[in-house]
């Protein structure tokens, strides 16, 4: 009988994708995926409409189309400051999860430990797992999810070689403070550490502050490998349009093994990518009031209904604290919303490696005012407690 890989032990479908499914053959709002269900840019759609035959639809390089790289290394400089070559030191990739994949693969060695900060969004495990990685969990406290210098440093091992940050974090909302990437910046000098930084969200934030991209501090920018996407800012993750970008002997290594695994990112959609890396600040303004008028909508309904949302200074999503629903077990407090909201949310346990200190749910606001009008109206219903 034909075996499957070792490796493959204990991996399943995510918990995400698992909720959808469920929330499909039961009729409910899916709050548990990040779909990002709000329009992307119209300019974006026009153009696709009236050039997609015109534009190219072969390969491109493996680090990708030109034009592409320009307005990634263009962005990157006007809205966090971050300088990057294009030639040499941007790769397009197959989504962030491409670029994360790639990353992985060309610069960490099996048995090699991974830095995660609890809690983490869920792919960085199963990607570890895959590539017969170590994960190494820094578990940090709510509502603030702030790093701290003494649980980083408590957490490396001889064989911890890496670090995945994600800022703003998915599922907590956190940005990185200054203060905390220093800590970062000199526990990964010491060690001699590979910083990955998730930045897929960082157009996304409700203060008045920038993002502060990883690599603009301390000495980060030499160790640091920064992956972002499309998908988010641009409402097009079906897309799979992302890229990364670092220091150019890394960047190298690592255009190498994304043309191993995949050849190349889509190259037409590069194409019109590149034309929505160029929109003005008009369009991120717009779109930051957008989330975060969604983002109070959902708040106020958790609230209502009697459980904790956090409050996210990014991305997407709301983390619930439970606690008042009497259970014990994120799990327990999703399958309570499922069953008698119809609300699918993903239970806190998906972002852990070891079991949460609270009941935790994500819960995603990328949808339609309507989509969320209903989902408060469902959370009113009184039906959350059991």
């Amino acid at each position: 009988m034909v075996k499957v890989a070792t490796r493959m032990r204990g991996l399943q479908q995510s918990t995400l994708g698992a909720m959808t499914v469920r929330c499909q053959e039961l009729g409910a709002i899916n709050l548990a995926q990040g779909l990002s269900q709000v329009p992307p840019p119209a300019s974006l759609l026009a153009d696709g409409a009236r050039e997609f035959e015109h534009i190219g639809h072969s390969y491109s390089q493996p680090e990708g189309l030109a034009v592409f790289r320009e307005a990634v290394a263009h962005k990157l400089k006007r809205s966090s400051g971050l300088s990057v070559e294009p030639t040499t030191q941007v790769v397009a990739t197959v989504g962030a999860t491409g670029a994360l994949m790639a990353t992985l693969t060309a610069m960490l060695d099996p048995g090699d430990g991974v830095i995660l900060f609890e809690p983490f969004y869920s792919y960085y495990l199963s990607s570890l797992k895959v590539l017969d990685l170590c994960p190494e969990p820094v578990r940090l406290a709510g509502p603030d999810f702030e790093i701290s210098e003494e649980s980083l440093r408590a957490a490396i091992t001889d064989r911890t070689r890496a670090m995945i940050v994600c800022t703003p974090n998915n599922p907590s909302g956190h940005r990185l403070t200054a203060a905390e990437l220093k800590i970062i910046s000199a526990v990964a000098e010491e060690h001699d550490l590979l910083v990955i930084t998730d930045e897929v969200y960082e157009d996304i934030y409700f203060d008045s502050d920038p993002h502060i991209a990883a690599a603009t501090v301390g000495n980060l920018n030499e160790r640091t490998v920064t992956i972002s996407s499309l998908g988010k800012a641009f409402s097009i993750p079906g897309w799979r349009l992302g890229y990364v970008c670092g220091p150019e002997q890394l960047i190298g290594a690592i255009r190498i093994a994304a043309d191993s695994l995949v050849v190349c990112a889509p190259a037409p959609l590069q194409e019109l990518g590149a034309r929505a890396l160029m929109l003005g600040e008009d369009y991120y303004r717009d779109l930051r009031a957008m989330y975060d008028r969604k983002r109070r909508t959902l708040a106020e309904g958790f609230a209502a209904a009697g459980l904790s949302p956090n409050e996210p200074e990014g991305a997407y999503y709301l983390f619930v604290d439970c606690s008042r629903m009497g259970v014990a077990t994120g799990v327990e407090a999703a399958e309570i919303l499922l069953e008698r909201n119809l609300i699918g949310t993903v239970p806190g346990e998906a972002f852990y490696l070891n079991q949460p200190d609270r009941p935790y749910v994500r819960a995603c606001f990328s949808l339609p005012d309507e989509v969320i009008a209903e989902a408060v109206g469902r959370l009113a219903s009184g039906l959350t407690h059991g």
